[in-house]
């Protein structure tokens, strides 16, 4: 590409692209260093434009930041947040389909308000349905991939194609997608019809279940570490071992459910780490097991 071409991109992108932007915004921790380059794509043609024209050495991909800590020192590289545009639900096909920076609990109130069901579970699960592919997100018993039918994702070249949900290794807490894949769009399953009622219940047992089982109104990032398979879960591991007691600066684990990072009184990132690697060594010294991290470090 011409510089003159270049230069006429850069300027076509120039509301959409952000310099040394501060991550800290976009993380539900409230910390972190700045994004060399930021990226808020407001459709599909434009992250191809972008993708296909600007070569990064490291992307990351960001929804709303429910599970990512972002590092003290930033991140290097290019960091893509899909814009209003990927926000998109609607019914096709009597199944629905969700942009990817659609919230989860927005697609479960759409779900409630169209008499479908089987989507109650992702009320209670924060961030968005892209990033909950990726981590396929779930809670009481449900996962994101029990309803999936396929998704449609771009590459960081560009290339845009469409995965059935039996080409995706779903499993627990993730999905085996390459790193370098933005999810786009996701289209569900057809589920069963139910009474707006019915799925109104469901749905406040759950959050009445997460109500009591999990912290509110506190800086996290959701559960720190995956349960380990056929073991006892995070938490009770890391209370077993005392783990729950332990602090760096203002790093410390919530009173109510000690896999839930509280960081209300903004720790460093760096503490945040050290509290994460402490705790995953102490557990592992005693019991054998390697907690594997929930959320993202980047």
């Amino acid at each position: 590409m011409t510089k003159i071409a270049t230069k006429k991109l850069e300027f076509e992108f120039q509301d959409q692209i952000k310099k040394n932007y501060p991550l800290s915004k976009n993380s539900w921790f409230g910390v972190g260093g700045n994004a060399s380059t930021f990226y808020s794509p407001q459709n599909k043609k434009d992250l191809k434009t972008f993708l296909k024209n600007f070569k990064f050495k490291k992307i990351i991909t960001i929804g709303s930041g429910s599970n990512i800590l972002f590092k003290d020192s930033g991140f290097k590289g290019l960091v893509i947040k899909l814009g209003k545009e990927f926000s998109k639900i609607e019914v096709s096909n009597s199944s629905i389909v969700a942009g990817a920076a659609a919230l989860k609990n927005k697609v479960s109130d759409f779900a409630k308000k169209k008499g479908i069901g089987e989507f109650e579970f992702l009320s209670a699960i924060p961030g968005n349905i892209g990033g909950g592919i990726i981590m396929n997100s779930g809670c009481f018993g449900s996962e994101i991939s029990d309803i999936v039918e396929q998704i449609t994702i771009m590459d960081y070249a560009g290339n845009e194609k469409i995965l059935k949900r039996n080409k995706i290794n779903f499993q627990y807490r993730e999905s085996g997608l390459p790193e370098n894949y933005i999810v786009l769009e996701v289209l569900f399953r057809k589920t069963k019809k139910m009474l707006n009622s019915t799925i109104e219940e469901k749905i406040q047992n759950i959050k009445n279940e997460k109500k009591t089982s999990q912290p509110s109104g506190i800086r996290t990032g959701g559960s720190t570490f995956k349960n380990p398979i056929n073991n006892k879960k995070a938490w009770e591991l890391i209370k077993q071992y005392g783990c729950d007691k332990i602090s760096f600066g203002r790093a410390k684990f919530s009173q109510h459910h000690c896999n839930f990072i509280d960081n209300t009184d903004l720790a460093s990132s760096k503490d945040i780490q050290k509290l994460i690697k402490e705790t995953q060594k102490i557990v592992q010294k005693n019991s054998g097991i390697k907690l594997e991290l929930e959320i993202i470090i980047a």
